[in-house]
């Protein structure tokens, strides 16, 4: 495998049966975690939605995720929906998790700037999967974290780790 694009993954997936019938559609995707799950490397694709108003987008909490096969956008692995889970009870759904955009995009000033830098983090998940399919070392590390930790949306940071802790504590130092 020399190309790969976890950003047409997920475009991919977004276009799916599954996609349509099971995720509302006013859910975006966030900031993806890749996993192993026995020998398969898997992408968990979190989802949450995003309202404007007054100016400015309101960001709620992160609502499901999807995990897939890097190389198999068809196969669904698992699928959860966190209002239900146990764990996720204290989040309030009904209010805000943050707005866009937070403190550390300050010198951010347009949507291409912003495009640009997302493209960057999405390259390095490239990197970072072929390096893991490859078994040969991931090189980027040190600006992945940085350039993560500059885009996270700081108030999903802590429901981020609690669907994927060693990925987004390892990647994204907030």
């Amino acid at each position: 495998m020399k190309e790969l694009s976890i950003y047409n993954v997920i475009r991919t997936f977004n276009r799916s049966d599954f996609r349509r019938r099971s995720i509302p559609q006013e859910l975006v995707s966030g900031w993806p975690a890749l996993c192993r799950m026995g020998k398969t490397l898997c992408l968990t694709i979190p989802y949450y939605s995003r309202v404007h108003s007054n100016g400015r987008t309101i960001l709620y909490p992160l609502y499901c995720s999807a995990t897939i096969p890097v190389g198999n956008t068809d196969r669904l692995v698992d699928f959860t929906i966190y209002p239900y889970q146990k764990d996720w009870a204290d989040v309030d759904y009904t209010k805000p998790a943050g707005y866009f955009k937070h403190a550390a995009l300050k010198d951010v000033e347009t949507k291409e700037d912003y495009r640009i830098l997302c493209n960057q983090l999405y390259g390095y998940y490239d990197q970072m999967a072929l390096a893991i399919l490859e078994k040969k070392p991931f090189n980027g590390e040190k600006e992945m974290t940085a350039l993560f930790s500059k885009l996270m949306e700081p108030g999903h940071y802590t429901q981020y780790l609690r669907i994927n802790k060693k990925f987004y504590s390892y990647f994204c130092r907030l």
